[in-house]
């Protein structure tokens, strides 16, 4: 039986400015959230451009190290961890080229990709995990979990999904995760996900 974990990113290094935004249209996590393709007539702005945050020495989250990993409301991917996970047989994620400015250099990273993770997954079992519904939230993706169980007779076996119970959840296959550790992706989280909070 497939094991799954939360994927995140587990490192200090630079961030995206998210008080910045990106000051462009349709870059809102609403429609990287939905599992779907998004559809051409939206006009994803191309490149997406991000801002890092300024570096700030005093701060125990900063270093100089780029991430694997960036969060943002697009959540944004190496093409060293893209081309990773195609190895791994990766194959529902969309991709936008992206810029992202370092203010303090001035230099642009134009080595990641936007990402839209295509299926939402309704793999959680209620009745073993510790969770909270909202009864006023969307029916299916407003769901806080202190402790989920994925019910593996509903994944399918697929390797990377968004959870469709609580879509800010990131879900990778054991076989993700032993691939990329093996890789040596030390700035990856992937964490048991009966012992997370989301």
């Amino acid at each position: 039986m497939a094991n799954y974990y939360l994927f995140d990113r587990d490192c200090v290094g630079r961030w995206i400015d998210a008080s910045k935004g990106t000051n462009q249209p349709l870059v809102d996590w609403f429609y990287w959230r939905q599992g779907n393709v998004i559809p051409e007539r939206e006009q994803i702005p191309n490149p997406i451009t991000f801002t890092l945050r300024p570096y700030n020495p005093h701060s125990t989250d900063d270093s100089h190290h780029m991430p694997s990993f960036l969060r943002a409301s697009a959540p944004i991917f190496s093409d060293k961890l893209l081309e990773a996970l195609r190895d791994c047989g990766v194959d529902n994620l969309v991709t936008y080229p992206c810029h992202i400015t370092d203010p303090d250099s001035g230099d642009v990273y134009k080595n990641y990709k936007s990402v839209n993770i295509i299926g939402l997954v309704s793999a959680a079992d209620m009745e073993k995990s510790n969770a909270t519904v909202h009864p006023n939230g969307p029916a299916r993706h407003d769901v806080d979990f202190d402790g989920l169980t994925i019910d593996n007779d509903k994944t399918n076996e697929i390797l990377f999904f968004r959870l469709a119970e609580s879509t800010n959840a990131i879900i990778v296959h054991q076989q993700v995760k032993d691939t990329l550790i093996a890789k040596g992706f030390t700035d990856l989280a992937f964490y048991e996900t009966e012992k997370i909070a989301l």
